[in-house]
Protein backbone atom coordinates (compact mmCIF):
# COMPACT_ATOMS: atom_id res chain seq x y z
CA UNK A 1 0.00 0.00 0.00
CA UNK A 2 1.22 3.31 -1.37
CA UNK A 3 0.98 6.73 0.94
CA UNK A 4 -1.03 9.58 -0.53
CA UNK A 5 0.98 12.75 -0.93
CA UNK A 6 -0.49 15.28 1.48
CA UNK A 7 -0.75 18.77 -0.31
CA UNK A 8 -1.36 22.03 2.04
CA UNK A 9 -5.09 23.35 0.82
CA UNK A 10 -5.49 26.66 3.73
CA UNK A 11 -9.00 26.79 2.05
CA UNK A 12 -9.75 23.39 2.78
CA UNK A 13 -12.14 23.21 6.08
CA UNK A 14 -11.89 21.44 9.06
CA UNK A 15 -14.73 19.25 9.84
CA UNK A 16 -16.99 19.83 12.46
CA UNK A 17 -18.31 16.59 13.25
CA UNK A 18 -15.23 14.51 11.85
CA UNK A 19 -16.65 10.48 13.76
CA UNK A 20 -13.06 9.64 13.03
CA UNK A 21 -13.34 6.83 14.95
CA UNK A 22 -16.66 5.25 13.35
CA UNK A 23 -14.74 5.98 10.06
CA UNK A 24 -11.66 4.07 11.10
CA UNK A 25 -13.73 1.24 12.54
CA UNK A 26 -15.54 1.12 8.97
CA UNK A 27 -12.79 1.44 7.04
CA UNK A 28 -10.90 -1.74 8.57
CA UNK A 29 -14.22 -3.94 8.18
CA UNK A 30 -12.95 -5.29 4.97
CA UNK A 31 -8.93 -6.13 5.99
CA UNK A 32 -11.12 -7.88 9.23
CA UNK A 33 -12.65 -10.21 6.99
CA UNK A 34 -9.47 -10.75 4.82
CA UNK A 35 -7.36 -11.72 7.35
CA UNK A 36 -10.00 -13.91 8.68
CA UNK A 37 -9.32 -15.93 5.20
CA UNK A 38 -5.83 -15.48 5.25
CA UNK A 39 -3.25 -19.05 4.54
CA UNK A 40 -1.12 -17.05 7.73
CA UNK A 41 -4.42 -17.38 9.85
CA UNK A 42 -4.97 -20.78 8.35
CA UNK A 43 -2.13 -21.91 9.08
CA UNK A 44 -2.04 -20.76 12.68
CA UNK A 45 -5.96 -22.09 13.35
CA UNK A 46 -4.44 -25.58 11.78
CA UNK A 47 -0.77 -25.88 13.90
CA UNK A 48 0.51 -24.81 16.79
CA UNK A 49 2.54 -22.12 18.40
CA UNK A 50 5.86 -22.84 20.14
CA UNK A 51 7.39 -21.02 23.38
CA UNK A 52 10.17 -19.63 20.76
CA UNK A 53 7.53 -18.20 18.28
CA UNK A 54 6.06 -16.18 21.38
CA UNK A 55 9.79 -15.09 22.57
CA UNK A 56 10.16 -13.90 18.71
CA UNK A 57 6.36 -11.92 19.10
CA UNK A 58 7.56 -10.44 22.23
CA UNK A 59 10.87 -9.10 20.34
CA UNK A 60 8.84 -7.57 17.38
CA UNK A 61 6.59 -5.82 19.87
CA UNK A 62 10.10 -3.83 21.38
CA UNK A 63 10.61 -2.59 18.26
CA UNK A 64 7.30 -1.62 17.09
CA UNK A 65 6.58 0.09 20.34
CA UNK A 66 9.90 1.61 20.91
CA UNK A 67 9.53 3.54 17.57
CA UNK A 68 5.78 4.17 17.95
CA UNK A 69 5.82 6.40 21.56
CA UNK A 70 9.24 7.62 20.72
CA UNK A 71 7.34 9.06 17.76
CA UNK A 72 4.38 10.03 19.71
CA UNK A 73 6.27 11.61 22.32
CA UNK A 74 7.99 13.72 19.71
CA UNK A 75 4.77 14.96 17.94
CA UNK A 76 2.57 14.91 21.13
CA UNK A 77 2.50 18.85 20.65
CA UNK A 78 1.05 18.24 17.42
CA UNK A 79 -2.95 18.46 18.41
CA UNK A 80 -3.94 15.46 16.38
CA UNK A 81 -1.83 13.70 18.37
CA UNK A 82 -2.00 15.07 21.65
CA UNK A 83 -5.78 14.35 21.55
CA UNK A 84 -4.61 10.50 22.27
CA UNK A 85 -1.74 10.76 23.74
CA UNK A 86 -2.23 9.19 27.22
CA UNK A 87 1.47 8.37 27.77
CA UNK A 88 1.00 7.70 31.94
CA UNK A 89 -1.97 5.27 30.82
CA UNK A 90 -0.83 3.67 28.17
CA UNK A 91 3.10 3.55 28.32
CA UNK A 92 2.27 1.25 31.43
CA UNK A 93 4.67 3.11 33.74
CA UNK A 94 4.21 0.54 36.45
CA UNK A 95 6.99 -1.79 35.21
CA UNK A 96 9.61 0.78 36.35
CA UNK A 97 10.01 -0.02 39.39
CA UNK A 98 11.83 -3.08 38.15
CA UNK A 99 14.64 -0.94 37.35
CA UNK A 100 16.31 -2.81 34.92
CA UNK A 101 17.11 -0.10 32.82
CA UNK A 102 18.61 3.89 33.47
CA UNK A 103 15.12 6.14 33.40
CA UNK A 104 17.42 8.95 33.13
CA UNK A 105 18.40 8.28 29.77
CA UNK A 106 14.57 8.77 28.58
CA UNK A 107 13.82 5.27 27.77
CA UNK A 108 10.24 4.70 26.36
CA UNK A 109 8.18 3.13 29.05
CA UNK A 110 7.17 0.43 26.71
CA UNK A 111 10.70 -0.10 25.77
CA UNK A 112 11.24 -1.34 29.73
CA UNK A 113 7.74 -3.69 29.41
CA UNK A 114 8.85 -5.42 26.58
CA UNK A 115 12.62 -5.98 28.21
CA UNK A 116 11.01 -7.63 31.23
CA UNK A 117 8.96 -10.28 29.23
CA UNK A 118 12.24 -10.48 26.26
CA UNK A 119 14.30 -10.98 29.89
CA UNK A 120 12.17 -13.77 31.07
CA UNK A 121 12.35 -15.80 27.69
CA UNK A 122 15.58 -15.26 27.03
CA UNK A 123 17.56 -13.46 30.02
CA UNK A 124 19.73 -10.44 30.81
CA UNK A 125 22.73 -11.76 29.30
CA UNK A 126 20.71 -11.55 25.94
CA UNK A 127 19.08 -8.18 25.82
CA UNK A 128 21.72 -6.52 24.44
CA UNK A 129 21.56 -9.24 21.35
CA UNK A 130 18.49 -9.46 20.74
CA UNK A 131 17.21 -5.75 21.32
CA UNK A 132 20.19 -4.78 18.93
CA UNK A 133 18.24 -2.30 15.77
CA UNK A 134 20.79 -4.35 13.39
CA UNK A 135 18.60 -7.50 14.07
CA UNK A 136 14.85 -6.18 13.03
CA UNK A 137 13.86 -8.76 10.68
CA UNK A 138 12.17 -7.15 7.42
CA UNK A 139 9.10 -7.27 8.38
CA UNK A 140 9.68 -5.01 11.73
CA UNK A 141 11.85 -2.52 9.90
CA UNK A 142 9.20 -2.07 7.25
CA UNK A 143 6.63 -1.51 10.02
CA UNK A 144 8.69 0.83 12.15
CA UNK A 145 9.87 2.62 8.89
CA UNK A 146 6.29 3.60 7.82
CA UNK A 147 5.64 4.80 11.26
CA UNK A 148 8.45 6.82 10.40
CA UNK A 149 7.16 7.73 6.77
CA UNK A 150 4.34 8.68 7.91
CA UNK A 151 5.65 11.35 10.29
CA UNK A 152 7.21 12.91 7.26
CA UNK A 153 3.74 12.87 5.47
CA UNK A 154 1.92 14.41 8.81
CA UNK A 155 2.20 13.79 12.33
CA UNK A 156 -1.44 13.45 12.65
CA UNK A 157 -1.04 9.56 11.13
CA UNK A 158 -0.02 8.31 14.00
CA UNK A 159 -3.52 8.19 15.27
CA UNK A 160 -3.60 4.90 13.10
CA UNK A 161 -1.44 3.57 14.66
CA UNK A 162 -2.52 4.71 18.80
CA UNK A 163 -5.80 3.49 17.74
CA UNK A 164 -5.07 0.17 16.04
CA UNK A 165 -2.23 -0.95 18.62
CA UNK A 166 -3.38 0.38 21.90
CA UNK A 167 -7.03 -0.47 21.48
CA UNK A 168 -6.21 -4.06 20.75
CA UNK A 169 -3.69 -4.26 23.54
CA UNK A 170 -6.66 -2.98 25.91
CA UNK A 171 -9.86 -5.14 24.66
CA UNK A 172 -7.97 -8.21 23.81
CA UNK A 173 -4.70 -7.86 25.63
CA UNK A 174 -6.56 -9.73 28.94
CA UNK A 175 -7.75 -12.36 27.02
CA UNK A 176 -4.45 -13.12 25.52
CA UNK A 177 -2.83 -13.14 28.64
CA UNK A 178 -4.43 -15.46 29.98
CA UNK A 179 -4.19 -17.38 27.04
CA UNK A 180 -0.59 -16.93 27.52
CA UNK A 181 -0.40 -18.48 30.76
CA UNK A 182 -2.27 -21.60 29.89
CA UNK A 183 -0.98 -22.51 27.24
CA UNK A 184 2.77 -20.88 26.59
CA UNK A 185 3.99 -20.79 30.26
CA UNK A 186 1.82 -23.96 31.45
CA UNK A 187 0.45 -22.22 34.18
CA UNK A 188 -3.77 -23.61 35.82
CA UNK A 189 -6.00 -20.97 37.22
CA UNK A 190 -5.32 -22.97 40.58
CA UNK A 191 -1.84 -22.42 40.45
CA UNK A 192 -0.13 -19.99 42.91
CA UNK A 193 1.96 -18.33 39.77
CA UNK A 194 -1.58 -17.88 38.11
CA UNK A 195 -1.68 -14.34 39.30
CA UNK A 196 1.64 -13.35 38.21
CA UNK A 197 2.74 -11.44 35.59
CA UNK A 198 6.01 -12.45 34.88
CA UNK A 199 6.26 -13.25 31.11
CA UNK A 200 2.63 -11.64 29.81
CA UNK A 201 4.08 -7.75 31.55
CA UNK A 202 3.00 -6.44 27.89
CA UNK A 203 -0.84 -6.56 28.34
CA UNK A 204 -1.02 -5.34 31.74
CA UNK A 205 -2.16 -1.68 32.40
CA UNK A 206 -1.63 -0.59 35.84
CA UNK A 207 -2.36 3.05 35.61
CA UNK A 208 -6.15 2.06 33.89
CA UNK A 209 -9.02 1.61 36.31
CA UNK A 210 -11.70 0.63 34.86
CA UNK A 211 -10.32 -0.38 30.86
CA UNK A 212 -13.92 0.39 29.06
CA UNK A 213 -14.69 4.12 30.76
CA UNK A 214 -11.21 4.93 29.76
CA UNK A 215 -11.50 3.66 25.64
CA UNK A 216 -14.82 5.15 25.67
CA UNK A 217 -12.91 8.38 26.84
CA UNK A 218 -10.17 7.71 23.99
CA UNK A 219 -12.91 7.29 21.75
CA UNK A 220 -14.37 10.69 22.62
CA UNK A 221 -11.40 12.40 22.21
CA UNK A 222 -10.49 10.52 18.70
CA UNK A 223 -13.72 12.04 17.72
CA UNK A 224 -12.67 15.48 19.07
CA UNK A 225 -10.05 15.69 16.83
CA UNK A 226 -9.86 18.47 13.99
CA UNK A 227 -9.58 17.47 10.87
CA UNK A 228 -10.14 18.08 7.16
CA UNK A 229 -11.85 15.73 4.88
CA UNK A 230 -8.33 14.67 3.10
CA UNK A 231 -6.59 13.62 6.59
CA UNK A 232 -9.45 12.08 7.66
CA UNK A 233 -9.18 9.78 4.54
CA UNK A 234 -5.36 9.53 4.99
CA UNK A 235 -5.94 8.37 8.68
CA UNK A 236 -8.50 5.41 7.62
CA UNK A 237 -5.74 4.66 4.64
CA UNK A 238 -3.04 4.25 7.06
CA UNK A 239 -5.06 2.25 9.69
CA UNK A 240 -5.75 -0.45 6.49
CA UNK A 241 -1.43 0.13 6.53
CA UNK A 242 -1.24 -0.65 9.72
CA UNK A 243 -3.03 -4.11 10.02
CA UNK A 244 -1.63 -5.09 7.10
CA UNK A 245 2.20 -4.79 8.70
CA UNK A 246 0.79 -6.46 11.47
CA UNK A 247 -0.31 -9.19 9.31
CA UNK A 248 3.18 -9.19 7.81
CA UNK A 249 4.74 -9.62 11.41
CA UNK A 250 2.96 -12.15 11.95
CA UNK A 251 3.74 -14.40 8.46
CA UNK A 252 7.24 -13.35 9.27
CA UNK A 253 7.26 -15.48 12.75
CA UNK A 254 5.68 -18.55 11.26
CA UNK A 255 8.16 -18.74 7.73
CA UNK A 256 11.35 -18.49 10.39
CA UNK A 257 9.84 -20.91 12.59
CA UNK A 258 9.21 -23.01 9.76
CA UNK A 259 12.97 -22.75 8.68
CA UNK A 260 13.92 -23.29 12.18
CA UNK A 261 15.62 -19.81 12.61
CA UNK A 262 14.27 -18.86 15.76
CA UNK A 263 16.42 -17.48 18.45
CA UNK A 264 15.41 -20.30 21.19
CA UNK A 265 14.36 -18.71 24.69
CA UNK A 266 15.74 -20.17 28.14
CA UNK A 267 14.77 -22.89 30.02
CA UNK A 268 11.82 -21.91 32.40
CA UNK A 269 9.70 -23.78 35.10
CA UNK A 270 6.79 -25.09 34.52
CA UNK A 271 7.42 -24.69 30.55
CA UNK A 272 8.72 -27.24 28.12
CA UNK A 273 10.44 -24.95 25.61
CA UNK A 274 10.20 -27.47 22.55
CA UNK A 275 6.16 -28.01 23.59
CA UNK A 276 4.06 -27.17 20.75
CA UNK A 277 0.68 -25.70 21.73
CA UNK A 278 -2.42 -24.60 20.07
CA UNK A 279 -2.31 -20.74 20.69
CA UNK A 280 -2.91 -18.58 17.77
CA UNK A 281 -6.17 -21.57 16.84
CA UNK A 282 -7.14 -20.61 20.23
CA UNK A 283 -7.15 -16.78 19.82
CA UNK A 284 -8.43 -16.57 16.28
CA UNK A 285 -11.14 -14.34 16.80
CA UNK A 286 -7.55 -11.78 17.25
CA UNK A 287 -5.97 -12.60 14.15
CA UNK A 288 -3.58 -10.69 16.10
CA UNK A 289 -4.09 -8.98 18.97
CA UNK A 290 -4.62 -5.82 17.35
CA UNK A 291 -7.54 -7.67 14.97
CA UNK A 292 -9.44 -9.57 18.31
CA UNK A 293 -8.62 -5.59 20.27
CA UNK A 294 -10.19 -3.19 18.07
CA UNK A 295 -13.28 -5.80 16.67
CA UNK A 296 -14.02 -6.02 20.63
CA UNK A 297 -13.87 -2.17 21.28
CA UNK A 298 -16.18 -1.58 18.17
CA UNK A 299 -18.27 -4.07 18.85
CA UNK A 300 -18.73 -2.34 22.48
CA UNK A 301 -19.73 1.02 21.13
Amino acid sequence: MTYSKIETDKEEAILEDPQLAGAMREGTKAIHRAAEQSVFTKKFIKGDITIDEYGRYIQCLYYVYSAMEELLDKYKDCPEVKAVHFPKELNRTHVLRNGNLDYKKKQRKSQIQSFLDIEHYYGKERLAQLTDIKNMTPAVKEYVDSMVVACKLNPALMIAYSYTRYLGDLSGGQILAGRLKKHVLGLDEKDSLWDSTKGVEFYYFDNIGNQNEFKATYRDCLDSVKVTQKVKDLIVEESLKCFALNIAVFDEIYELSQKKELAPVNSIEKVDSHKSISFWGTVITGITAVALGVLIFHKQR
